[in-house]
């Protein structure tokens, strides 16, 4: 793990604490095609590609996944009894900004419209809706997606 306390393995693949396996398959290997040394020979990137395989190591394997969220969640306890914690849990905002226009629909937690609703992305980026739709991310999101792009 990294000397970073607030890094997690989740947050090394830019993942959720909820994704799938098949997910964090391919986020990983997104990831090690963009940080191998073949392709890039940088000491940040070896040092990115170490705790990226890392990071898959442990939570591909689901006995492994399971300790590794126990631990986490003993964390946030202690982190709790220290401190006083906000009462909402915030989502991080993605690459895309903060959200334009009433909410409207389920929260985004992950990739660049990260804080974002399914209705706002929609008047935003209903291209990235159909794409959400086909994608093995949107799969939760599936019928919902749907019934929006039919009222396109």
């Amino acid at each position: 793990m990294s000397s970073n306390q607030r890094q997690t393995h989740y947050t090394v693949l830019m993942l959720a604490e909820t994704a799938d396996s098949e997910i964090i398959s391919t986020v990983y290997r997104k990831l090690a095609q963009r940080y191998h040394p073949d392709v890039d020979g940088s000491d940040e990137a070896a040092r990115r590609m170490k705790e990226i395989n890392e990071a898959y190591s442990t939570l591909r394997d689901s006995d492994e996944r399971a300790k590794y969220d126990a631990w986490l969640a003993s964390r946030r306890d202690r982190r709790q009894n220290d401190r006083l914690i906000k009462a909402e849990a915030e989502v991080p905002i993605g690459g895309a900004g903060t959200p334009v226009g009433p909410p409207q629909g389920s929260l985004i937690d992950f990739g660049r419209y990260s804080g974002w609703t399914l209705g706002q992305i929609k008047r935003a980026d209903p291209d990235f809706l159909e794409w959400l739709l086909r994608a093995p991310a949107g799969r939760s999101y599936r019928d919902e997606i749907a019934q929006m792009l039919r009222h396109r």
